[in-house]
């Protein structure tokens, strides 16, 4: 690494934080100036690593704003610098590091990315359905935020026989996150109020929570029997919730079967 540039190492820190962190991208830590954790995008694990003596004095949090709004007075502050920017999943999921990475290249700085998991590919690994069998991902808001987006992508999704990926909605600054009964309750009231018979009772769903940690949760089956499957509340964040399509591969129904003990997949 060189000082005589600015180089900014975008690190995806994986889908459990700094115990998901690669040797590779233990090298860069130790050897970078500064260190600047992004952390209103997922909650990160408080879960020291073994290697955290050797980095903390470097590392300091970013919020939105930083990025966001004072974009130009943190590539101001880096200049000259080699750092690194970790970033929960994977570094460009999330539009807002997109922009600080075209932000930072017009200004002639090297950026390099080191790509990681995320719960994109993850739910989708986890579940047993064809990842060629997704159509668009969508996130599903707090009931305080009321959206019919979430139901109308599941609609348009299952008008091509595919399967959502629905992200749930996390409020960092306020310690927050939406979970999967709630979703489900959020989904059930549009069912209700639009009447397009898109997410019933009949929909077939897995509940993901804690992806990628050693007490991950997976559940699947009817909506009904999926809100009542854990304490979800307790099992805490990062969530999401997979909305199958109507119909299956012979392939997908076997592993939900053998899987996640889903009978009545067809």
């Amino acid at each position: 690494m060189t000082a005589s540039k600015t180089t900014i190492y975008f690190v995806g820190m994986g889908l459990s934080g700094f115990k998901s962190c690669s040797h590779q991208i233990l090298d860069i830590l130790r050897e970078v100036k500064l260190i600047f954790v992004e952390r209103y995008t997922n909650f990160i694990s408080q879960e020291k690593p073994e290697f955290w003596d050797e980095i903390h004095t470097k590392i300091r949090p970013l919020e939105r704003k930083a990025l966001e709004e004072e974009d130009d007075l943190f590539l101001d502050e880096i200049k000259g610098m080699t750092v690194a920017l970790l970033i929960p999943g994977d570094p460009f999921i999330a539009t807002t590091h997109n922009s600080i990475r075209i932000a930072a290249t017009k200004r002639g700085y090297a950026c390099k990315t080191i790509h990681n998991s995320s719960i994109i590919s993850a739910a989708i690994s986890i579940s047993g359905l064809s990842s060629y069998r997704f159509g668009r991902t969508v996130t599903c808001p707090f009931r305080s935020n009321k959206s019919e987006f979430p139901y109308r992508i599941i609609q348009r999704n299952k008008s091509i026989d595919a399967h959502t990926l629905v992200l749930l909605d996390i409020n960092i600054v306020e310690n927050k996150f939406l979970s999967i009964d709630e979703a489900i309750s959020i989904l059930s009231d549009l069912e209700k109020e639009i009447q397009e018979n898109v997410f019933n009772e009949n929909s077939i769903v897995l509940g993901l929570a804690k992806i990628g940690y050693n007490n991950e949760f997976v559940s699947a089956g009817l909506i009904k029997e999926v809100s009542k499957a854990g304490t979800w509340k307790q099992i805490g964040p990062p969530q999401a919730l997979i909305v199958c399509s109507d119909n299956f591969h012979f392939t997908e129904s076997e592993a939900l079967s053998i899987l996640w003990g889903v009978k009545y997949a067809s």
